[in-house]
């Protein structure tokens, strides 16, 4: 399996996610990187298979993020 090195704006372009949850995913060692002057540089897989399960994993993550956000706004509203 080849090994790539690519910039944040690419990895979130590839993986069609924001800033914030790349840097997450960076800050929680989910991904392997390297900052170089200031620059993240990410590694990612050339495997497609293993590309598409982490970009099953993160949308899932954000759909999950997104249900819990939901809950708590109507739990606060409703005062519980």
């Amino acid at each position: 399996m080849e090994q790539e090195w690519v910039s944040l704006s690419e990895y979130m372009r590839r993986n069609h996610i924001g800033y914030e949850t790349a840097l997450k995913l960076i800050h929680s060692g989910k991904v392997e990187y390297q900052k170089i002057g200031g620059q993240y540089k990410i590694k990612v897989s050339k495997d497609k298979e293993v590309n598409a399960t982490i970009e099953k994993l993160i949308r899932e993550n954000e759909e999950l993020k997104t249900y819990i956000k939901t809950i708590q706004n109507v739990a606060n509203q409703i005062n519980v």
